[in-house]
């Protein structure tokens, strides 16, 4: 998995790190489904994170997005399967 956040958005260098360590907090609190979804196939995903909102996100939710990002990742396996 890699993590984005763009330096024109956030010119400080701690505030991209909080937002990265937020996004990584949440998929490792959330990639149980998708990696459910994945084993016993023959399938593996590269996923890439770019966050795109213009000002500092709280966790709850950068944590909901992350959920309706993996909801849309499971059910575009689930069609292609």
């Amino acid at each position: 998995m890699t993590v984005s956040v763009p330096k024109r958005l956030f010119k400080k260098a701690v505030d991209r790190n909080l937002i990265k360590r937020r996004i990584r907090e949440a998929y490792r609190l959330n990639k149980k489904e998708l990696y459910g979804a994945l084993s016993g196939k023959e399938l593996k995903i590269n996923l890439v994170i770019q966050f795109q909102n213009k000002e500092i996100s709280s966790f709850r939710s950068i944590e909901d997005g992350m959920v309706q990002g993996m909801r849309k990742i499971l059910h575009l396996l689930d069609e292609k399967l």
